[in-house]
């Protein structure tokens, strides 16, 4: 019976195309997905392998990864369970003592993951835990065997350090893979993905900002980019596999070039010059960062999907300055008029922001500011987080916390307020009757919606769901609104087509 893995990612889309990356390296050495074994044994005896792709940007989210772990752990009691990710390098010693934990890989091993693991079970005798500092000895490339170490104690693999060490020291003072080293090798489809349409694309590591609530400088270092060539590489492989719609995506897209002083927007010319690519969408940036020029680009190549992913945090000014981010409530009101002013597709130019509710020091006064201003602003959906402690961050040690239950009810008030708006710009487009170009993606069972769905979005980010037997996925169609499907659980909104 094939060799089944187990691969779970918690957080960002950087994680997701991590993750990607260790897959399609398993799937090289014979490995295969736990939905695509079989056997008379049943699928889970055949699962020696559970990966967890940590998230550590709050306390919560570094809770969630160890509850994972030891879920894994009781479902897949044969399986070794392995921890990587920014958690597994921000905190490794902690990971080690994580209920069902085996092995904990840092992220600046992660693009060695597989090697790792093979050198380990190679040289199992030998292998150490120790309790701060932890290298192996130089790799050599093997196979990944059928049976995974599963150390009697948990062990910790490549060249991390203890929390204490990392926080001492700036992250540029620490040895980092290069972008080329990291993410360079042009991703293939994976097993089970034959179909897939859109595909993320990671083109730049690390961030500079340490804004006061932020580990993550710390788990991922800081900004390197990849060169254009091999992103231009890239993206013609996976358009020659299939893909019609590429998100570049990061840590910090904003950051993009600053090592040859490049900005993000030539590299998006390029990309549109000079690949066939049908559709290219760009993930998360500040308000500074959104410039006249990339919305000129915008503005003049349709190919680049009229949609904005705003990290906002704060609406108010003396919050975003304690968040120590680099802009004010001046900068984000002439941000999104000036998006606004934009020429739209039938239902505008998608924006989506996040924000935290109930930082440090937010008064009410302030949240009231904040939520009448956001009513006055233009945007189409809203990301909230009720602020979340990250042990070790600046924001931890700011005065006047607030309770816990009105950051959830701030939150509350939030996402109601996102899903008025929400569900005023998708009834606008229905009355319109016709919507842009839908991208067919992936079907939806019952348990997602009312009978079996094809499901899409627009070039402005619109969801649209048409009935399955209409048409196949991977699909460009113009599409014709006649209903709308409201989720209330999940504060979403989707167009019914035909």
């Amino acid at each position: 019976m094939t060799q089944q893995y187990i691969l779970k990612t918690l957080g960002c889309k950087a994680n997701l195309y991590d993750s990607q990356l260790i897959e399609q390296e398993l799937q090289n050495q014979g490995w295969s997905p736990e939905a695509q074994a079989g056997g008379s044994a049943g699928p889970k005896a055949g699962v020696k392998l559970c990966i967890i792709n940590s998230c550590t940007v709050t306390n919560e989210a570094d809770k969630q990864s160890r509850k994972m772990a030891a879920k894994l752990a009781r479902d897949y009691p044969g399986a070794t369970i392995v921890m990587t990710g920014c958690g597994a390098e921000v905190d490794p010693q902690s990971y080690l003592s994580a209920k069902g934990v085996d092995l904990v890989i840092g992220n600046q091993n992660k693009n060695r993951f597989v090697e790792l693991l093979a050198n380990a079970t190679a040289n199992s005798a030998t292998a150490k835990a120790l309790p701060n500092k932890i290298a192996t000895a130089a790799i050599s490339p093997l196979p990944i065997p059928s049976h995974i170490l599963k150390p009697e104690q948990p062990q910790v693999l490549g060249t991390v350090e203890n929390y204490t060490s990392i926080i001492s020291r700036h992250p540029m003072d620490r040895a980092w893979p290069s972008a080329l080293d990291s993410f360079a090798t042009p991703p293939t489809q994976l097993k089970g993905s034959a179909d897939k349409t859109r595909s993320f694309l990671k083109i730049q590591e690390g961030c500079n900002s340490f804004c006061t609530y932020c580990i993550i400088p710390y788990g991922r270092g800081p900004s390197r980019s990849l060169r254009p060539r091999a992103i231009l590489t890239q993206i013609n492989e996976l358009v020659s596999q299939g893909i019609r719609e590429v998100i570049i995506t990061g840590t910090n897209i904003g950051d993009y070039g600053i090592e040859w002083n490049q900005t993000l927007t030539h590299l998006l010319e390029m990309i549109l010059d000079q690949t066939p690519l049908e559709r290219l969408r760009i993930s998360s940036l500040d308000p500074s960062e959104i410039t006249p020029e990339l919305i000129t680009l915008m503005e003049r190549n349709s190919r680049l999907c009229p949609h904005f992913h705003v990290s906002l945090q704060s609406p108010h000014s003396r919050i975003l300055k304690l968040m120590k981010r680099n802009y004010n409530a001046a900068d984000v009101r002439n941000c999104l008029e000036r998006i606004a002013r934009m020429p739209a597709p039938v239902g505008g130019i998608f924006v989506g922001m996040d924000v935290i509710t109930g930082f440090p020091g937010e008064t009410e006064d302030e949240f009231e500011w904040g939520l009448n201003t956001l009513k006055e602003l233009p945007w189409s959906r809203l990301h909230v987080f009720p602020y979340s402690e990250r042990t070790g961050t600046p924001a931890t040690r700011l005065p006047n916390a607030v309770p816990q239950h009105l950051r959830v009810l701030r939150a509350r008030r939030l996402t109601q307020l996102s899903m008025e708006r929400l569900k005023q710009n998708y009834t606008a487009v229905l009355n319109q009757c016709r919507s842009e170009g839908l991208l067919l993606e992936s079907i939806l069972t019952e348990k997602q919606g009312p009978g079996l769905w094809v499901s899409g979005y627009t070039p402005n980010y619109l969801r649209v769901m048409i009935p399955a037997q209409a048409t196949p996925r991977n699909q460009l169609i113009q599409a014709e609104p006649i209903d709308l499907m409201i989720d209330s659980k999940a504060s979403d909104v989707a167009l019914v087509a035909r």
